[in-house]
């Protein structure tokens, strides 16, 4: 039995448009924690029935997203998708079973001289303002208390080394896999970091940059589909050209 992970929240859509188009053109996701389409839903567009900027709701279930890896892939999975969203700014609650409940908040980023979100306690980065805790719509706390932060998340999101080095000297071994060719990870490599927990979040970003396909499979274990060249890892944020 697993540890239920409820995760919900809201987006303050400026460009409904932007929203419509980032859920249409979403990928089918098959990979845990995944995120599709029918866990959001757009609240009412039509004058006079929102005020300034309408909402988007976002709301799903999950085995043991409380922390680490897991969470590190969804935060990532939704980052993602939040770049595509012209918004104002988005809260997410996770509500775990047996540890605490979290919140976090993206606050956008407008490129003035005078940054709306600007805060000491946000952290800055290239397209938002990141925080945790329970924040109101201006970004500042609820709050005086030191805002919870989950077990074993950082942000912003990153690889972690050892298994980041580990893949970097796979990348010649993983170009040799054909084109458009599904492999199984144990039948191709003798030693690999790829089953490592920590791996899952570089199999993430590869395929949200469409640079492969992968999944599991009971008694064959996991496999890799190669849609373009794979190159060296840095970050989780550097885009494929």
């Amino acid at each position: 039995m697993g540890e239920i992970s409820i995760v919900s929240g809201i987006i303050l859509v400026r460009d409904v448009r932007s929203f419509e188009t980032a859920i249409e053109n979403m990928d089918a996701d098959e990979n845990h924690p995944w995120i599709r389409p029918e866990m959001f839903n757009l609240g009412s567009t039509e004058s006079p029935y929102f005020y300034e900027y309408p909402i988007a709701s976002f709301a799903a279930t999950y085995k043991n997203v409380e922390g680490g890896t897991a969470l590190s892939e969804f935060v990532l999975k939704f980052e993602y998708l939040l770049e595509t969203i012209d918004f104002d700014f988005v809260r997410i609650r996770l509500d775990t079973e047996f540890l605490r409940d979290f919140e976090f908040f993206w606050g956008r980023k407008s490129g003035e001289e005078r940054e709306f979100f600007k805060r000491e306690d946000l952290i800055e980065c290239e397209k938002w303002f990141f925080g945790y805790g329970f924040r109101h719509m201006f970004g500042g706390l609820m709050s005086e208390a030191q805002p919870d932060v989950p077990y074993d998340f950082v942000y912003p999101v990153k690889f972690d080394d050892t298994i980041k080095d580990g893949f970097n000297e796979m990348v010649f071994e993983l170009n040799q896999i054909p084109l458009a060719e599904t492999i199984y990870v144990k039948d191709f490599f003798k030693r690999s970091v790829l089953g490592h927990d920590h791996a899952h979040l570089i199999l993430t970003y590869l395929k949200l940059n469409k640079v492969i396909k992968f999944g599991f499979e009971s008694g064959r274990g996991l496999y890799i589909e190669r849609l373009k060249e794979i190159k060296e890892l840095d970050t989780p944020y550097n885009k494929y050209g």
